[in-house]
């Protein structure tokens, strides 16, 4: 893993062209308790771009080249051609309707100008990271920070919104910086300070601010400010405004601290991410200069839904619109007009959301978390990891008389698939269930809807599969261990609101941290065949430590092959169960043993759903039978993959691993390896993905081809030979035997032990 020393990258200052230079900004990384976990610092003096993770202490997780603008020094006007020096975020992700010449095909827009840019005066927009459709020389943008498109495609899953980028003339790692910590305290503490002076609806609220500053960046008199405030702490009993999750990063003169923010009143709730910018003033004193607000896009959506606008109380959503590039000349006079149109809608932009409707309890877990004290009257609990399921009116009583039952099918004894639920409307017409506790039947459903197209069954070795990995997520969820909870998911995974594991590895770290689970429940109930995956309903039930409300719910997983299992495309929850896939059969039962030590009393079998008489006269096709009544001639077989498919389970990984290998993703490459695996002189994963990483920089993958692969079972796992072909782009090849043992890891297997010989 590359450090910062006394420079970055000396040696490339030695090669690259000298340019003019203005207002030059040296940023000095510090190492806080408030430092981001994730950020980007981009040296322009040595045209270096970092990927910055933070694990006590900062680190260097990626070192590219880059190209910024043409000149150095400080941006202050549109067109001069330089790249502005400050503390940036990213605010969209641009993959479509790029020119492929400039920007390759794909970008990320950053919040220039920032509030602290307003108050100094500078113009222009339009400043992204960005690709090139060829190989890019340094110091040719017009303002923009451009690498090599390869380069860029393999941070995309890092580079998620709202992440901070640092942009500099010179970065360096400051070992000892006394002042720069205190101040990072400083600011963290006034920022508490305001959120609690905003919440009590106090005079000291105001006096957080820069009057005159605050007034140029929000760009309206601070004496309509102040006026708004003080209606508001007027007319409203209580306010609750709570914060968690505070960064802090300092600028060229000022401080940036961003947090989730949750406002709450009799008639609001709001929740989204703050920024606060903050200088010190004459009094030496830090006060907020400007903000920036970014609603939660799911309350963006309800209050856009609602139609309401309470200008009064809810937060101004500051997230700029999507101007182009500043490299779009021929574009500018239309984005310019466009531009002060979004700017007038932005300062209406104000959105309410009635407690009524509450949003989707998944997207707002973070809202227990950040929350203080007790729930205060005319406010609506949220649940923490899940919501409280309202339970359904009661079903009028059916005139008709339901067909008879299917009879039972004895259910395994460990984590038995209860298939008899509440009826509920759905597409395919279902006969009634009974239940094991009372032999009545459940009420019919009032008139069937149009029949929807018949779901494909899963067969049993597949249903196997799916309980094993929907097991296995379960248990790194309820443990709250989020490394092995974020391993069942794919890189690009879908989970409510959130996009990208890092998105959903920040919510549930806030989440965890004061509110870490304690019991979750999860039954799997059906499935459907979605292309080479699988659509699977569950039934869950949460429950968090430090006396969290208990939940329960619906899950629907969108499951995926990758890496030789199953894992977690995307990720819905659900008060009412979805009529999607066909109900599971319950796991099958191991075989009888003829004197058993102990009788137990029998238990009544659950009872399995059996599919409606079909409404047109042809007979329902065959696809549409539930799994029960396809069950194996040999039970013993559905637990588990026979050992043909799990050696071809093993065959897909190696293959899956060597395409990683060869695309140069060291992510994904490194995913395949177990935690504390050896390679060579590399002990553990992250010494593996970091030894790769600093490889590949220089000598990126070309090529990779195996030959003569032999798998051999061992205990539980296999040994995997075979010859190995390898190319780099700069040139370089070797040849020789690769060894790798396989362990079982979660459904599917990991590296554990890698050996090489040259031939």
């Amino acid at each position: 893993m590359k450090r910062f020393g006394h420079a970055l990258v000396l040696a490339v200052l030695l090669l690259l062209p000298c340019r003019p230079a203005a207002a030059e900004w040296t940023a000095d990384v510090v190492d806080t308790e408030w430092f981001p976990k994730l950020s980007v610092a981009v040296d322009k003096k040595s045209q270096a771009f970092f990927l910055l993770s933070r694990q006590s202490p900062v680190r260097v997780a990626e070192f590219l080249p880059c190209a910024t603008g043409q000149l150095l020094g400080d941006k202050f006007k549109e067109g001069d051609l330089r790249t502005p020096e400050g503390v940036y975020f990213i605010v969209r992700r641009k993959a479509s309707g790029l020119n492929y010449e400039l920007y390759g095909d794909l970008a990320f827009p950053l919040n220039f100008p920032n509030p602290a840019d307003v108050v100094r005066k500078k113009t222009g927009h339009g400043i992204w990271i960005h690709g090139r459709g060829n190989s890019i020389v340094p110091y040719v943008t017009q303002g923009c920070v451009a690498l090599n498109t390869p380069d860029l495609h393999r941070l995309d899953g890092d580079l998620a919104l709202g992440t901070p980028v640092i942009i500099a003339d010179e970065v360096r790692l400051a070992a000892d910086a006394p002042r720069l910590k205190a101040e990072a305290k400083e600011v963290v503490e006034a920022t508490k300070a305001w959120g609690k002076a905003w919440a009590d609806r106090s005079e000291a609220f105001f006096g957080f601010h820069d009057a005159e500053k605050f007034a140029i960046s929000e760009g309206q008199p601070f004496a309509a400010f102040r006026s708004q405030k003080e209606r508001l702490f007027k007319s409203l009993p209580w306010i609750q405004v709570t914060l968690s999750d505070i960064r802090a990063l300092p600028g060229p003169d000022y401080w940036v601290t961003y947090f989730v923010q949750v406002y709450r009143s009799p008639t609001l709730v709001s929740q989204g991410v703050k920024r606060l910018y903050w200088q010190r003033g004459n009094d030496d004193r830090f006060r907020i200069i400007g903000m920036e607000y970014e609603e939660s896009p799911t309350l963006l959506a309800a209050n856009a839904k609602t139609g309401k606008a309470l200008a009064n109380e809810a937060e101004t959503v500051t997230t700029p619109p999507d101007a182009p590039s500043e490299e779009e000349t021929q574009a500018k006079q239309l984005m310019d007009s466009h531009q002060a149109a979004m700017e007038k809608v932005a300062q209406k932009a104000f959105h309410s959301l009635p407690l009524k409707a509450p949003p989707t309890p998944e997207d707002h877990a973070i809202l227990d978390v950040a929350q203080t004290g007790p729930v205060k009257p005319g406010v609506s609990p949220f649940a923490t990891d899940a919501a409280k399921v309202v339970p359904p009116p009661p079903a009028a009583p059916a005139a008709a008389q339901p067909a008879p039952a299917a009879p039972a099918v004895p259910a395994a004894p460990a984590a038995p698939i209860q298939v008899a639920q509440a009826p509920e409307k759905s597409t395919v017409p279902q006969a009634p269930v009974v239940t094991p506790a009372a032999q009545a039947p459940a009420p019919a459903a009032k008139a069937p809807e149009p029949a929807a197209p018949a779901a494909q069954s899963v067969a049993p070795e597949q249903a196997a599969a799916i309980r094993a990995a929907v097991e296995s997520w379960r248990a790194a969820w309820e443990r709250g261990r989020i490394e092995d909870y974020l391993a069942h998911y794919a890189d690009n995974a879908v989970q409510g609101s959130l996009k990208g594991k890092e998105a959903i590895r920040r919510q549930k770290a806030g989440l965890w941290q004061g509110h870490p689970p304690s019991r979750v429940t999860m039954e799997v109930l059906s499935a459907a065949s979605e292309g080479d995956g699988f659509t699977v309903v569950c039934a869950m039930d949460y429950q968090g430590k430090s006396g969290g409300r208990e939940s329960a719910g619906f899950k629907t997983l969108s499951l995926v092959p990758a890496g030789g299992k199953l894992v977690i495309a995307k990720e819905r929850w659900s008060k009412q169960r979805p009529a999607i896939g066909l109900a599971l059969a319950p796991a099958p039962a191991a075989p009888a043993v003829a004197a058993a030590p102990k009788a137990e009393p029998a238990r009544p079998a659950p009872a399995v759903e059996t599919p409606a008489p079909a409404v047109a006269p042809a007979p329902a096709p065959q696809t549409a039978a539930p799994v029960a009544a396809q069950a194996p001639a040999n039970p013993a077989k559905a637990d588990k993959p026979d050992k043909a498919g799990k050696e071809a389970a093993a065959t897909a990984m190696i293959e899956a691993w060597r395409a990683a290998w060869e695309r140069g993703r060291v992510g994904e490459y490194a995913s395949f390896y177990a935690d504390n695996a050896v390679q060579g002189d590399s002990k553990g994963r992250e010494a593996i993905r970091s030894r790769k990483a600093d490889i590949w920089k220089d000598k990126a993958p070309r090529k990779v081809a195996f030959s003569d692969l032999k798998i051999t079972p061992r205990r539980d796992g296999y040994v995997v030979t075979f010859i190995q072909d390898y190319e780099s782009r700069d040139g370089g090849s070797d040849r020789g035997k690769k060894t790798l043992y396989l362990a079982p890891s979660g459904n599917g297997f990991a590296i554990v032990e890698e050996k090489w010989s040259k031939m």
